[in-house]
C-alpha cells in the first residue's frame, strides 16, 4: 500500500484552515496548531506504550508464572512430606505441634485459592476448619466496613470468606459512585444554560466532524476496490474510523484523512466555516483524554507486573525488573529444594523448624 508523504507541517495548517477572515499566523491558528501536534506526541505515547506492555507481557508470562509454579509444588510438597512425617516416630509433642502449625500455615495459602487437598490437609491438622476461620473473617469485615460506609452496606447478607466481602465492598462502592455522578450530572444539567454563542459552537464541532467523517466513509468505503488487499485495508480503516467518529476524536479523524491519502484540500473544505475556538476545546479535551489513558495504561502496568509504584515505565526499566524478580525468584526456589531435602532426616527436620519459628 502506498504510503501518504505529505509533511507534518503543511498536513497541519491544511488541517487547521479556519474562516476567511481570520489571518493564519493568528494566536488563535497557532495554539491550535500546537495542540494538534500535542496530540499526535501524545497518540504516538500512548501507542509505543501499549505495544511495550505487549511485548514485555509475553516475557513476563514466559517467566514469572513458570517459576511461581515450580515453587508452589516445592511448598506443596512440603506440606506433604510434613504430613507423612507426622504419621512417623520420633518426634517430640512440641515439635509435632510445630509442624503441625506450618503445615496450616502454608496450607491455607494454597486452599484459599481452591486446592481441596491443602484444604484437607490444614483441616486435619488444625483445631478449627478453614470455612470457619473464613467466616469468622468475613463477619468481621463486613462488621467494620458497615460501620465505616452505612448500615446499608451488606444488609441482609452472609458472606463466607473474604472475597465475598471484598467483592460486595466494590460493588457497594461502584453504586455509590454511579449515583453521586447521576446527580452531579443533573445538578450541571439544570444550572447549565447553554448561551447561543455555545449552541453554535457545538453545531460547528459536530458540523466539522460530520463532514470530515462523510468524507472519509465516501473516500473508504471497502465496496469500491476490487483488489483483495485494498478492501482489507480500507476496511479496517472505516473501523477506526467509526470508532474515531463516535469517540469525537478530531485528532484521530485527521491521522485517518492523511492515511486515506485525501488531498489537502478535502479537510480544508471540511473545516473552512467552522469556528476555531470550538475546535480548540475538542482538542483540548482529546488531550485531557490521552493524558487520562496514558496513566491509566501505566497503572495497570504496575498492578500487572507488581512494579514499584515510584518507577518509571520504559524499556529499560522493564527488563531490569523482570530481570531483577527472576533471580529472586530462582534464589528462592534454590531454598525451597534445598529445605525439602534437608528436612528429610530428623536434624535437618528440627532445624528447619527452629528457623521457621524464629522467622
Amino acid at each position: 500500500m502506498k504510503k501518504n508523504t505529505t509533511s507534518s507541517t503543511t498536513a497541519i495548517h491544511a488541517l487547521s484552515a479556519v474562516e476567511q477572515d481570520e489571518a493564519p499566523d493568528s494566536l488563535e491558528q497557532a495554539e491550535f496548531d500546537f495542540l494538534i501536534e500535542q496530540g499526535k506526541t501524545l497518540s504516538n505515547k500512548l501507542e509505543a506504550l501499549k505495544i511495550l506492555i505487549d511485548q514485555h507481557r509475553r516475557l513476563y508470562l514466559s517467566t514469572v508464572p513458570v517459576l511461581q509454579k515450580k515453587q508452589d509444588s516445592l511448598r506443596r510438597a512440603m506440606v506433604l512430606w510434613l504430613d507423612q512425617r507426622l504419621k512417623g516416630e520420633g518426634l517430640t509433642a512440641r515439635h509435632e505441634r510445630l509442624i503441625r502449625r506450618l503445615i496450616c500455615s502454608i496450607a491455607m495459602e494454597f486452599a484459599l485459592v481452591g486446592d481441596r487437598v491443602m484444604r484437607a490437609l490444614h483441616d486435619v491438622h488444625s483445631e478449627e476448619k478453614l470455612a470457619d476461620i473464613e467466616r469468622a473473617q468475613a463477619a468481621e469485615a463486613q462488621a467494620y466496613l458497615k460501620e465505616a460506609m452505612g448500615e446499608e452496606f451488606g444488609e441482609d447478607q452472609v458472606f463466607e470468606n473474604l472475597d465475598d466481602v471484598l467483592h460486595a465492598k466494590f460493588d457497594f462502592m461502584r453504586k455509590e459512585a454511579e449515583a453521586r455522578a447521576r446527580n452531579r450530572e443533573a445538578r450541571r444539567a439544570k444550572k447549565k444554560k447553554m448561551s447561543p454563542a455555545d449552541l453554535q459552537a457545538a453545531d460547528d464541532v459536530e458540523s466539522a466532524l460530520r463532514s470530515l467523517y462523510r468524507k472519509l466513509a465516501s473516500a473508504l468505503h471497502p465496496d469500491r476496490e476490487s483488489d483483495e488487499q485494498a478492501r482489507a485495508y480500507k476496511t479496517q480503516l472505516m473501523s477506526e474510523a467509526n470508532t474515531a467518529y463516535e469517540r469525537r476524536d478530531l485528532l484521530a479523524l485527521l491521522e485517518l484523512q492523511s492515511k486515506a491519502q485525501l488531498p489537502e484540500a478535502t479537510l480544508t473544505s471540511a473545516l473552512a466555516r467552522k469556528k476555531l475556538a470550538a475546535l480548540t476545546d475538542l482538542m483540548r479535551e482529546r488531550l485531557t483524554a490521552l493524558h487520562r489513558e496514558i496513566r491509566d495504561t501505566e497503572l495497570q502496568a504496575t498492578a500487572e507486573f507488581v512494579l514499584p509504584a515510584s518507577m518509571t515505565i520504559h524499556e529499560a526499566s522493564l527488563k531490569n525488573h523482570l530481570n531483577s524478580r527472576k533471580r529472586e525468584m530462582l534464589l528462592e526456589l534454590r531454598r525451597l529444594n534445598d529445605e525439602l531435602t534437608s528436612v528429610k532426616t530428623d536434624a535437618g527436620l528440627k532445624r528447619w523448624i527452629k528457623e521457621q519459628t524464629l522467622d
